[in-house]
C-alpha cells in the first residue's frame, strides 16, 4: 500500500526507490543554486517544466540549493538523492540524467504559494532499474498526431522520467517527414499531411531540453510499399496491391535506403536508428511477404551468394543496411522476429539493438517458437522488451492494468539472471489510428514508466491512492490532491477500444463523485492558456459524462424481480 504521507506531500511517479518524511517546508521565491559537476539539465528541464520559476545560478556562499554530480555517489546510473530542509536543498546525483530526474521530482511536489513557492521537507534517493525508458509515437502515412500532442506527450515522458521516444513516421502508405531526397513520397491521408523539418528540429531541441533523446523509426525493408513506388526499388512483377518488400537483390534498392537514411540522421541528432525489418512471412502463405523468388535480381544474387533460403537473403539485406547506418555514426535498432539466434551466421553483426516484440511470426506457417530476449542475449545482442502482449496499446487484448502491474521487462518474457543485464529496458507501443489514444496515452505514459523504473519491486495495487497519484502526475499538479480523476474511469486506464470510455464493470464511483470529478475538470478546461491540458481536462470531462449518465441509469433502474427455477 502507498503511505498517505506519499500520496499527500510527495505524489511521485514514477515511484522514487526511497521517500523519508520530515516535518516543515522549505519556502523561496527564487531558486538560488550552485553546481559542482556537469548537471546542467537539472536547470534546463525546470526551464521548461516551470517557466515561472527563476532559477539562478549562484556562489557557495550565496545558494540555497547545493548540486553536486559525481560518479562517486553511486553505482547506479541516473542516481539521485534531494535532501530538502527548510533553510534550503541539497541534490547529490551520479551523473546529468540524475540531475534531470531530480528536477522532474521536484517539480511533482513543487506547490505554488501567495509569495512564491515551497517544497516539503524530506528526503528522496531514486534510480530507474531500466536504462531505456520508452514510449514510441506514430504518426506515419497510416495516422496523423498534431504537433501540440506530440509536445504534451514528450512532456508527460520527461515527468514520468522517460529518456527515449521512438518516432515512427514511415510506414507502408507514406512518410509524414518531408524528405528532400524524395519529395513526391506521400504523407498522411488525402490532405498529403506532412511535417516540415523545422518543425521536426524545434520537436527533438523540446525533447532535449526534457532530457529525451528522439529515435527515428523507419520502414526501409519492410512496410515499405510507397518507398518502392517512389524509390522504384520493387521486385519486378510485383504488384501494386503487395510491394510489401524491397527488392533486396539491386543495388539501386541499397542506394536508395542510403540516400533515405543519410538524410534522417543528418535530422535526429540521437545515438540510434530503427529500421524496423519486420513481418516478413518467410514460407510466402501471407500478403505480408517477399516476391523474392520471383525476381530475377534476388535469384541472381542467391546464386552468387550460394543462399538457397529467404532467411539468408534477408540477413544479407540487413547487414548491408546496418553498414549504411554505422557509416553514418549511428548504432542500428530492428525487430526481432525473423532473426533467429542460435541460428545465425558467425560474421552476422552483434551490434544491432534487437527490439523484442514476440516468439514468432505469426503470420506464416515457419514457427520457432523459441525467440526469446534470453537467447538473443546469449549471442550477443542487447535487447529492448516490447512484448506486445503486455506493451501494445492498439487492442484491449493487448496491454491492460492487471497484466501491466504484474509485468517486467526482465522477467516477461523470462531471462536468466546472468544475461539480465544485456536487456536494456522497454518501449510501449501505441500502434495505428485508434481514438481512444488521446485518453489513453497520457495515464499509460506514467504506468508503463512505473514499472520500467520499479521493475524489481512487487505490483502495487492500481487503487484510490494510486489513482490520486496518477492524476497528480497526468495533470500535473493542476487539480485538488485528493481528487482521483480515474473514479470516473473504473480504473486506472481507460478500455483500450473506440467504442467505451470507461469500465463499466467497475465502476464504482457514485453521483456525487462523479459530480466534483467533472466540476474540477470543466474548471481546468477553462484555462485556456494551458492548452493541451485543457484539452486533455475536456476529454476526461466526457468520459465522466457517459459515466454520469451510466451511473443515473443504474440508479433509476427497476430492481431485477426474484425468480425461481425448476428443475426439468
Amino acid at each position: 500500500m502507498l503511505s498517505r504521507a506519499y500520496t499527500e506531500r510527495f505524489p511521485i511517479l514514477p515511484r522514487p526507490k526511497r521517500i523519508a518524511p520530515a516535518e516543515g517546508c522549505f519556502t523561496f521565491q527564487k531558486l538560488r543554486i550552485f553546481t559542482v559537476g556537469e548537471g546542467d539539465r537539472f536547470a534546463r528541464i525546470l526551464k521548461v517544466l516551470v517557466p515561472s520559476l527563476v532559477v539562478e545560478p549562484t556562489g557557495r556562499d550565496d545558494a540555497d540549493a547545493v548540486l553536486s554530480v559525481a560518479t562517486v555517489f553511486s553505482a547506479k546510473n541516473e542516481f539521485c538523492a534531494i535532501r530538502i530542509r527548510v533553510d534550503g536543498i541539497e541534490i547529490r546525483c551520479r551523473d546529468n540524467a540524475g540531475a534531470r530526474n531530480a528536477a522532474a521530482i521536484l517539480f511533482q511536489i513543487l506547490q505554488k504559494t501567495e509569495n512564491g513557492w515551497c517544497l516539503p521537507c524530506g528526503v528522496i534517493e531514486d534510480y530507474p532499474d531500466a536504462s531505456y525508458r520508452s514510449m514510441m509515437l506514430e504518426s506515419s502515412g497510416r495516422c496523423w498526431l498534431p504537433m501540440e500532442r506530440i509536445y504534451l506527450y514528450l512532456r508527460q515522458m520527461a515527468l514520468a522520467r522517460m529518456n527515449v521516444m521512438q518516432f515512427h513516421f514511415m510506414e507502408g502508405p507514406g512518410c509524414t517527414i518531408q524528405l528532400d531526397c524524395y519529395p513526391d513520397w506521400h504523407g498522411y491521408g488525402a490532405e498529403n499531411l506532412k511535417y516540415t523539418k523545422d518543425e521536426i528540429r524545434a520537436m527533438i531541441a523540446y525533447a532535449g531540453e526534457l532530457g529525451i533523446s528522439i529515435t527515428p523509426f523507419v520502414e526501409v525493408l519492410s512496410h515499405s510499399q510507397t518507398f518502392n513506388k517512389v524509390a522504384d526499388i520493387a521486385c519486378p512483377g510485383d504488384t501494386d496491391e503487395h510491394m510489401f518488400a524491397v527488392c533486396v537483390g539491386q543495388e539501386k534498392t541499397y542506394k536508395a535506403i542510403e540516400r533515405v537514411l543519410a538524410e534522417v540522421a543528418e535530422l535526429f541528432p540521437g545515438p540510434v536508428l530503427h529500421i524496423g525489418a519486420d513481418e516478413y512471412d518467410m514460407s510466402a502463405v501471407s500478403p505480408f511477404t517477399v516476391h523474392w523468388d520471383k525476381c530475377p535480381h534476388c535469384r541472381t544474387l542467391s546464386q552468387k551468394m550460394g543462399y538457397t533460403t529467404y532467411r539468408e537473403l534477408f540477413m544479407h539485406a540487413v547487414e548491408r543496411v546496418n553498414r549504411i547506418v554505422n557509416g553514418l555514426g549511428k548504432v542500428s535498432m530492428m525487430w526481432n522476429a525473423d532473426i533467429k539466434p542460435g541460428n545465425l551466421p558467425a560474421d552476422f553483426p552483434r551490434n544491432i539493438v534487437m527490439h523484442y516484440y514476440r516468439c514468432d511470426n505469426i503470420l506464416g506457417k515457419e514457427k520457432h517458437f523459441d525467440l526469446w530476449p534470453n537467447g538473443y542475449v546469449e549471442n550477443g545482442f542487447a535487447v529492448l522488451n516490447s512484448h506486445h502482449h503486455q506493451t501494445y496499446m492498439d487492442l484491449p487484448k493487448y496491454m491492460n492494468t492487471e497484466k501491466l502491474n504484474n509485468w517486467s521487462y526482465l522477467a516477461d518474457p523470462g531471462t536468466a539472471p546472468e544475461n539480465r543485464a544485456g536487456v536494456i529496458g522497454g518501449c510501449c507501443c501505441p500502434w495505428e489510428d485508434f481514438l481512444h489514444f488521446e485518453r489513453t496515452i497520457p495515464p499509460a505514459i506514467f504506468l508503463f514508466a512505473d514499472r520500467l523504473h520499479n521493475a524489481e519491486s512487487a505490483p502495487v495495487p492500481y487503487d484510490t491512492d494510486y489513482g490520486r497519484l496518477l492524476t497528480h502526475a497526468v495533470f500535473e499538479g493542476k487539480l485538488p490532491a485528493d481528487l482521483n480523476v480515474f473514479e470516473a474511469v473504473g480504473d486506472v486506464l481507460p478500455p483500450l477500444v473506440d467504442t467505451a470510455t470507461f469500465h463499466t464493470k467497475r465502476m464504482v464511483a457514485s453521483e456525487k463523485t462523479l459530480l466534483r470529478i467533472q466540476s474540477e475538470l470543466n474548471t481546468l478546461k477553462a484555462r485556456k492558456e494551458l492548452t493541451s491540458l485543457a484539452r486533455l481536462a475536456e476529454v476526461y470531462g466526457n468520459i465522466t459524462a457517459d459515466a454520469l449518465s451510466y451511473v443515473k441509469t443504474q440508479m433509476n433502474a427497476e430492481p431485477l424481480k426474484e425468480t425461481v427455477e425448476f428443475d426439468g
